[in-house]
């Protein structure tokens, strides 16, 4: 069976929970999209904060670069076998962007919220 690790969580408000399975990758998902590139010391390929991207114009270009490099970013892990990110909405204060990973358990997803403070999961299915 597959086991996608336990680690404890701080997300969204500094409250200190264990998570498993899937709620765990859902969280270190987040993690990734909220982390600017290179910001963990160990490993320069990680992380894309998307929170860069909300002062920026909003068209076809942004919304596909967003879509293109957190599916990579997430495709970085190795539980996910494959990425697929979609922006829902995309404004100076906010974003929501639909993320749909294939694991060895099957289908994920996961909708994020994107601010100026963080990024959350609206939804982990």
């Amino acid at each position: 069976m597959t086991d996608f690790g336990t680690d404890f969580s701080a997300l969204p408000r500094l409250t200190f929970a264990q998570k498993k399975g899937l709620a765990n990758l859902g969280e270190a998902i987040a993690r990734r999209l909220m982390t600017p590139r290179g910001g963990l010391f160990y490993d320069p390929t990680y992380g894309l904060d998307l929170r860069r991207y909300l002062n920026a114009v909003n068209d076809e270009a942004t919304r596909f670069e967003i879509e293109i490099l957190s599916a990579a970013q997430c495709e970085l892990d190795e539980r996910v076998a494959r990425a697929d990110v979609t922006v829902l909405t995309l404004d100076l204060r906010s974003a929501e962007i639909d993320v749909s990973l294939t694991t060895l358990l099957g289908p994920f997803r996961l909708i994020l919220a994107i601010s100026q403070v963080r990024v959350e999961v609206l939804r982990a299915v």
